[in-house]
């Protein structure tokens, strides 16, 4: 009934808890969700759509260190101790999200060391993709990191089309848009990708795989490992 990961596996022990404790939100590409630098009052769980995690350069520009879609959490370390946004995040593909309030997650968490657990374990893997992204940035490249990117975003989105301009996705990689431009052209070549018009869809994820670094099945095992409960249980849909 909650379309996010992290909120069913909790509710289906404690199905009374999170009554009247959340908030539903709409959101568009671009949608400043939470600011760095800003208190965490609220946590925010996709149910739908992407939202990156980014890092805000003095110049303007937003290299991504994260991503999550339904199966996670945005400022859940208020939980443990958190107080401020270490990042800035933004709606990368239009959908919908609760809203906690950061008082309402921090007495469920002191109650219940079930729901602490999950948004450490989310904070953890949050933690991954920053470290893994830094080395893929700094080892791989745009062709390799491209590639991974979207299946990343793919599996975060939950499959799909997605609506992603080249000059975004060359903010995300912190490269020039010829390159994305070139290397997008070069994927949807070989039967890849399907890309106009800012609409993108993986025609075929294996063979994308195949040209990506190990940085997306890297990635996926961590979250796997991290986040078991979550992600071995299908979503249940709202009606």
């Amino acid at each position: 009934m909650y379309e996010n990961r992290l909120l069913e596996t909790f509710s289906r022990s404690n199905p009374d808890i999170l009554r009247n404790r959340l908030k539903a939100i709409d959101y568009v590409h671009a949608d400043l969700l939470a600011e760095a630098g800003t208190p965490i009052e609220h946590v925010i769980f996709p149910r739908s759509g992407l939202v990156s995690m980014v890092v805000d350069l003095v110049d303007g520009d937003r290299i991504e260190v994260a991503m999550v879609g339904a199966g996670g959490a945005i400022g859940g370390g208020v939980a443990i101790g958190a107080t401020h946004r270490l990042c800035t995040s933004f709606a990368q593909l239009p959908g919908r999200a609760w809203l906690m309030k950061s008082a309402d997650a921090i007495d469920i968490a002191n109650d219940s060391p079930d729901f602490r657990h999950l948004l450490y374990m989310q904070e953890r893997y949050i933690q991954a993709q920053a470290q893994q992204t830094a080395a893929c940035n700094a080892k791989h490249t745009i062709m390799r990191r491209l590639c991974s990117w979207l299946l990343r975003a793919q599996d975060a989105a939950g499959g799909g089309e997605l609506l992603l301009t080249q000059e975004h996705l060359a903010q995300m990689l912190g490269v020039q848009r010829a390159s994305v431009s070139m290397f997008a052209s070069q994927l949807q070549e070989q039967g890849l990708i399907q890309y106009r018009r800012g609409r993108l869809h993986i025609t075929n994820s294996a063979g994308l795989a195949e040209h990506a670094c190990e940085c997306h099945a890297v990635l996926s095992q961590q979250r796997k490992r991290l986040l078991p409960e979550t992600l071995e249980r299908p979503l249940q849909a709202v009606g």
